[in-house]
């Protein structure tokens, strides 16, 4: 359970970073239409609305954000009653 949580953290860390790459590449002043996908593969960019984040919060709040909904997934998974009913 452990490590599959880790892996939900490295994909969140690895999504992150292929975004703070990708905005540091990307002519600036251009419209992107990419931030409907960047708020469904990083949420955490859905709080950079508000506030700016800096790029290495950016990356550890995705990372996190990311590692609870792997616990969400991995508690959901040990309970096979919530998941799906008895017959």
């Amino acid at each position: 359970m452990i490590k599959r949580i880790g892996v939900w953290v490295l994909c969140g860390f690895i999504v992150a970073s292929i975004w703070v790459l990708y905005s540091l590449v990307a002519p600036r002043g251009q419209n992107f239409g990419h931030w409907t996908v960047a708020a469904i593969t990083a949420p955490a960019s859905l709080l950079g609305r508000s506030a700016p984040l800096k790029y290495y919060s950016f990356v550890l709040l995705n990372a996190a954000i990311c590692g609870l909904f792997g616990l969400a997934a991995e508690l959901l998974r040990a309970i096979p009653s919530l998941v799906a009913p008895r017959k």
